[in-house]
């Protein structure tokens, strides 16, 4: 079934990234930046990109009806934007980093961080509960929590 969102027209494409699981992406940021940290939010798409051996379409398809986001960039952005509430990865001038918690978080997690994971995290219940949903109208708050559960 073709996604209306994503702009592309190969079946083949939007599949490959419905793919990717989002605690599997997760756990990848996290081993990315205990290996070469810290780095650019580009160079962690790049990064990643490679590893999910992704095409150069898959890594340049934009969303339809929002042209000037891309759909992996976002994708991955939005997954470093939850560890980042749960205290597992930190932005600085330097660049993205991952903390003593994320370590932890690799030492325990066998190949995924999943979104049950981060709830244990007073700090991301707290985002999750009043953050990141002010920003949206009432009737457009979508539990993605639910959505993506490992």
């Amino acid at each position: 079934m073709k996604n209306p969102y994503i702009c592309s027209n190969n079946p083949k494409q939007q599949q490959n990234m419905e793919k990717i699981d989002h605690g599997k992406l997760k756990y990848q940021v996290l081993s990315i930046l205990n290996d070469k940290g810290p780095l650019t939010q580009k160079e962690i798409v790049e990064k990643l990109a490679n590893y999910y051996h992704l095409t150069e379409e898959e890594r340049t398809e934009n969303y339809a009806k929002r042209p000037y986001d891309k759909v992996f960039y976002k994708k991955v952005a939005s997954n470093e934007e939850r560890l980042r509430f749960a205290g597992l990865e930190e932005f600085t001038p330097q660049g993205h980093r991952i903390t003593q918690r994320g370590l932890d978080a690799l030492k325990e997690n066998l190949g995924t961080i999943p979104y049950s994971y981060l709830k244990k995290f007073p700090e991301y219940r707290k985002w999750v509960s009043e953050g990141h949903r002010k920003k949206a109208k009432a009737s457009e708050i979508i539990d993605f929590d639910s959505l993506f559960e490992s």
